[in-house]
């Protein structure tokens, strides 16, 4: 997932001056001269708002009724109640300083925890309670906990990463034990689960499922489930314990959902195609009930028997790219052909459902969860006086107007990279390292990110999927001679990019290179007469791989020729590379190490370095104005400044903490957290 680093804190208000870290710099002796002050900053808003729920379960709230808790992620992120019956929020809290939650549960006692990602806090809320309880962060050093399950005994048991270990926490005493490490070599637990005593933790990089004893910390290996001959790749994403049964389901969405007998220790079962994130308690008859896809692109409500191994279809459909249950379990519903106890839960994008399993009655309805700020992660620079926005997690693209603000929204993906040209807008996708092409002037459509029956002509278009060449983010996108070109970073615990080449016109995939840079993914990408230019880090899919190089490259590649020209290190220290780009004039310019170069195009050779003294991390962004000889950086995360290309001088403009920055008619526009915010630079 490799998502912490992305993920920001508390959103200020949006008011004109909520982006501002400072009032501008002075001029620098190096300056160009006496430039025009810089007029902002100006806020243009949160362009991008939506419902995402992860963690949920059911369960009650203090006067007795039955709800069903779920986290929203947002700047922040909410813990809510929802009425089975109406959708209706009972209550919301926020969740300071987390951006989401996928562990949600519910003590015996009436009190909710929520495992968060971000810092890896855990909260929790105490019946009758209106605030959350912040209980700090489990175990120093880890920064997401991934899911959670409460003992009998109301001890809380986590699994977390970048460390693969487990923590328990004990209301009593309100300590925390850190367990280690679960499985040697692996750095998540993406899945936890507790029966009778035992833990077990499902890790993230390949098939290992270890049960661990709490009360003695011995731990073993449980045995690969039968034709499961090669674990790598193979993620442990979803367990729980139902009655004697531990259900284990593999990979992403959807995937086999592996079943486990407790009692004799073996593998009795796999069910195809389960969609995930949850499976109920057992009902009466023993049944446990989840969602499994018979089809692309929708998964239906199934009755599960463990030990006859039947199913029973409802009829009931999610649908959509992604079908997952927030929270499943057995709740009253005060309305028609709902008699005694119904099945009920969310899906990811705030709808409802319940089943009854006596009368076969079902409906969806949709919550009134409200929609939370999403954090910017792409922006691009469209047609003068807009500018394009995609979402982190909960996604969504935002056509943007830089005058006032106003956004026209639509739902879609968490989206990496984005490329407004004359045969539409490319949109770079996660997971899968998808791209697709949007035409501006047809109807918005997505069959994919919606959760509705499909119907209607798709835009945007997908035109390119690497799952199967084990890629995740598309970051780099560039256009030239006809050809768009992608550059992709690894996803799983691998290492490698890829470079993929599209026919601008057709959309057609001319071609695919994996590994174009050993064991380096590709961070950005600029192009011209055919040739492109890109950039890359040594990090591997999650945060932890180990990597095999020590320095990020710049390398250029000949798009009709096929072959890589030259790649060069221009600095010993830097393991990530993230901004490049062409001047009107030809001219090549990267950011490394908070430092401005100019590189040779015909070589990668350094020629000239601008030490802007910003430091060595952060975010590093260039944008040039529509002459192409103004070059404007963004360097440390948070320093402005500007570059006459002709001369190699520059100035310090102000400062601007922000993940993006482009330029469009006169304007640089920036992101910050969920809020755009722009300067006047002309």
């Amino acid at each position: 997932m490799l998502l912490a680093v992305l993920l920001a804190g508390l959103l200020p208000p949006a008011t004109a001056a909520a982006g501002t870290d400072g009032p501008p710099l002075p001029a620098s002796p190096r300056s160009l001269g006496v430039p025009p002050v810089p007029a902002g900053p100006r806020s243009l808003g949160v362009p991008l708002q939506d419902v995402l729920l992860i963690g949920g379960t059911v369960g009650t709230m203090a006067d007795g009724r039955r709800v069903i808790w779920s986290a929203s992620s947002g700047t922040p992120a909410y813990l809510n109640a929802v009425d089975p019956t109406s959708g209706e929020p009972l209550l919301s809290v926020p969740l300071p300083g987390a951006g989401g939650a996928y562990g949600v549960e519910q003590a015996p006692d009436g009190t909710v925890y929520v495992g968060t990602y971000g810092t890896g806090r855990l909260f929790r809320l105490a019946p009758g309670a209106t605030q959350a309880e912040d209980l700090g962060v489990p175990i120093a050093g880890e920064t997401f906990v991934w899911n959670l399950v409460v003992a009998p005994d109301g001890t809380v048991y986590g699994g977390t990463s970048p460390g693969g270990k487990v923590f328990s926490f004990t209301p009593a005493t309100r300590q925390f034990h850190d367990f280690g490490v679960m499985a040697p070599g692996e750095t998540y637990v993406k899945s936890i689960a507790y029966a009778d005593g035992k833990v077990y933790a499902g890790a993230y990089a390949s098939w290992k499922l270890t049960e661990l004893d709490v009360a003695t910390g011995a731990r073993r290996s449980l045995p690969a489930p039968p034709g499961l001959t090669d674990p790598a790749g193979k993620v442990v994403n979803d367990l729980r314990a139902r009655g004697r049964f531990l259900y284990a389901r593999e990979g992403t969405f959807p995937g086999p959902l592996r079943v486990y007998d407790l009692t004799t220790g073996a593998w009795t079962d796999t069910v195809e195609g389960a969609a995930g994130l949850d499976v109920s308690p057992p009902g009466p008859d023993g049944r446990v009930w989840f969602f499994r896809q018979f089809e692309a692109g929708s998964s239906e409500l199934v009755g599960y028997d463990p030990v006859t191994r039947s199913q029973q279809r409802t009829g009931l459909k999610s649908y959509g790219r992604v079908v997952n249950t927030r929270g499943i379990g057995w709740a009253p519903v005060a309305a028609d052909g709902y008699p005694g106890d119904s099945i009920v839960g969310l899906l990811w994008r705030g709808l409802m459902f319940r089943y009854n399993p006596d009368t076969g009655q079902f409906a969806t309805l949709r919550t009134a969860i409200p929609g939370q700020p999403t954090q910017i992660l792409a922006l691009a620079s469209g047609p003068r006086g807009k500018v394009y926005a995609g979402g982190f997690l909960q996604g969504g693209l935002a056509t943007v107007s830089t005058k006032d603000g106003a956004a026209d929204y639509h739902r879609f993906s968490q989206i990496e990279s984005l490329l407004p040209t004359g045969q539409g807008l490319f949109i770079g996708a996660y997971p899968d390292a998808r791209v697709y092409r949007y035409d501006p002037g047809r109807p918005w459509y997505s069959a994919e990110y919606s959760d509705e029956a499909p119907g209607g002509a798709e835009n945007p278009v997908k035109l390119l999927d690497l799952k199967s060449h084990v890629q995740s983010r598309p970051q780099g996108v560039a256009a030239t001679a006809g050809k768009v070109v992608v550059g992709s970073t690894p996803s799983g615990d691998t290492l490698g990019g890829s470079l993929s080449v599209l026919d601008a016109r057709t959309g057609a995939v001319d071609t695919v290179v994996d590994n174009l840079v050993t064991d380096e993914g590709i961070t950005a990408l600029t192009g011209r007469d055919g040739i492109v230019y890109g950039t890359t880090t040594v990090a591997g899919g999650l945060s932890t791989t180990p990597p095999t190089q020590d320095r990020a490259t710049v390398f250029a590649y000949d798009v009709t020729s096929g072959r890589t020209l030259w790649e060069a290190n221009p600095s010993p220290a830097a393991r990530t590379i993230s901004a490049i780009t062409l001047d009107a004039r030809g001219r090549l310019w990267s950011v490394v190490d908070g430092d401005v170069l100019q590189l040779d195009p015909r070589t990668g050779r350094t020629l000239r370095t601008l030490d802007t003294t910003a430091g060595h991390t952060g975010a590093g962004q260039l944008a040039l104005d529509e002459t192409g000889t103004t070059l404007y950086g963004l360097v440390g995360g948070k320093d402005v400044l500007a570059v006459d290309t002709d001369t190699g001088k520059w100035r310090p403009l102000f400062q601007q903490t922000a993940l993006r920055m482009v330029y469009n008619a006169g304007e640089l526009v920036f992101a910050r957290d969920a809020e755009l915010i722009a300067w006047r630079v002309e």
